[in-house]
Order: C-alpha cells, then structure tokens, then sequence
C-alpha cells in the first residue's frame, strides 16, 4: 500500500472522484483530440508548480504523462513525481489508465506517420 500526499483542494477533489469512480476528471482538449488532466503549471500527482533553479537561471517544466494511450489522456508532472507514478515496487497505478503494451502500439504508429511505413530507414545511421 502506497501513502500519497495529495496537496490542494482542487487536487484532492480530483483524486476523490478518480478512485470513487462518481465523476468524469475536468479535462481540456486542444487539437490532435489529445485531452489534458491538468494545466502545464501545476503537477496532478503532488500539486506544486515549475520549479524555479537559482544557479542555472531555468524554470523546470512539468513531463507530460500518458494516462491513456487510445484515446489519448495526458497529465503534467514533476520529473520525480513521473518516477513515482512508474516506480516498479510501489507504482501510483492511478495515473496508470492503459494495458500493456499500448505505449510501444502508440509510439511504433506515430513513427510510422512520421517517417512512413518502413520505420528502421528511419533511425539508420
């Protein structure tokens, strides 16, 4: 059993309808028909926003983390807390919405729009 620190009332609310299964998440759409769980500001697994690093002068952005591959679901998160959501002892299987196997599905079909139909002429040296 894995112990979550939900912060926000927004955030815990979501979670709330996610696990009873009473709602549908609020999502946003913007073109592709990709839907997005949350804004690109603020993570969805612990709530808190970029990150600011004072030495390097650079705002951290959030990863974007499939939650479903077919359709897509997408939600926004710190690089550390995308560790934790796929962490092979104790993962956080609700942020986890697909079977497996679908990533390599989605990734093999979008190379395949994107170079063609032969994918290994692709990444030949």
């Amino acid at each position: 059993m894995s112990l979550i620190e939900i912060k926000g009332e927004k955030s815990k609310e979501l979670v709330q309808k996610i696990m009873l299964g009473s709602d549908e998440p609020p999502r946003v759409s913007f073109g592709n028909n990709i839907k997005f769980w949350n804004s690109h500001k603020t993570c969805i697994v612990c709530g808190g926003g970029r990150t600011y690093d004072t030495q390097t002068r650079m705002c951290e952005r959030l990863s974007a983390h499939h939650v479903k591959y077919f359709p897509q679901e997408v939600a926004w998160v710190h690089y550390s807390c995308h560790q934790k959501i796929h962490d092979v002892k104790n993962p956080i299987t609700i942020w986890i919405q697909y079977s497996e196997g679908d990533s390599r599905k989605f990734y093999k079909q979008r190379n395949q729009r994107k170079y063609g139909k032969n994918t290994s002429e692709a990444f030949t040296v």
